[in-house]
C-alpha cells in the first residue's frame, strides 16, 4: 500500500521520525553533562547502547605528566647518565586534527599511574604488576636499540618522574626507581 504524500499518515510518519531523532539527540547531548545529573535518562535505554556516554572531559583530569627515564649498568660497573625513553613532542598546529603519537603518551601515563598506584599498597611487590612488566619491556627495547658497537651493558634501571609538563619552573618529582634489571 502506497501512501500519498499529502495524506495524514504520509505527513505524520516523517514528523514522528524527526521528533524521535530530535529527542534522541537532545537526550544524548544532555547525558554528556560532566555532573552526571542527566544519567537517569539512560534508565530508559533498554539496550544500554542507544544513549552514548562520551564525556568530553575526565572526571579528574590529569594535572601532571610522567617521564620515563633509564640508564644502563655497563660491563665495567659504571652507570650511564639518565635519559628519556620517550620524548614528548612539542605541540604543533595540526595536532588539533591529527596526533596519533598522543596515544603513546597516554599509554605511558597510564602505565606510570598503575605502577605508582600499586606502590602505595603496603607490602605489595610492584614488579608483579602487569604494568611493570610492560614498562620493563618498553625500556629494554629502548636500551637494546641504543646499543652500538662492542658495548654490552649488564643491565638497566628505569625511573618514573612526575612533572608539571611544559612548565619548566617546577622541578620534577622522582617517584619511583626500579631495581637493576638484567639485560
Amino acid at each position: 500500500m502506497r501512501l500519498k504524500s499529502g495524506s495524514i499518515p504520509g505527513k505524520v510518519l516523517p514528523a514522528a521520525a524527526c521528533l524521535g531523532f530530535g529527542a534522541w539527540l537532545v537526550t544524548s547531548v544532555l547525558s554528556q553533562h560532566p555532573q552526571r545529573i542527566f544519567d537517569r535518562l539512560r534508565r530508559h535505554d533498554p539496550t544500554g547502547s542507544l544513549i552514548p556516554d562520551w564525556r568530553f572531559f575526565a572526571p579528574e583530569p590529569a594535572q601532571h605528566d610522567f617521564a620515563l627515564l633509564r640508564r644502563t649498568l655497563e660491563e665495567d660497573g659504571t652507570d650511564t647518565p639518565w635519559e628519556n625513553v620517550i620524548e614528548i613532542q612539542p605541540r604543533l598546529w595540526w595536532h588539533g586534527f591529527w596526533f596519533p603519537e598522543r596515544r603513546r603518551d597516554k599509554a605511558l601515563h597510564d602505565l606510570c599511574d598503575q605502577v605508582t598506584r600499586h606502590m602505595s599498597l603496603l607490602g605489595d611487590d610492584e614488579t608483579k604488576v602487569p604494568a611493570y612488566a610492560l614498562m620493563r619491556g618498553v625500556v629494554e627495547r629502548h636500551v637494546r636499540a641504543s646499543i652500538k658497537g662492542n658495548r654490552k651493558p649488564r643491565g638497566f634501571q628505569f625511573m618514573i618522574a612526575r612533572s608539571s609538563g611544559y612548565d619548566d619552573a617546577e622541578e620534577p618529582e622522582y617517584i619511583y626507581l626500579s631495581r637493576f634489571e638484567k639485560l
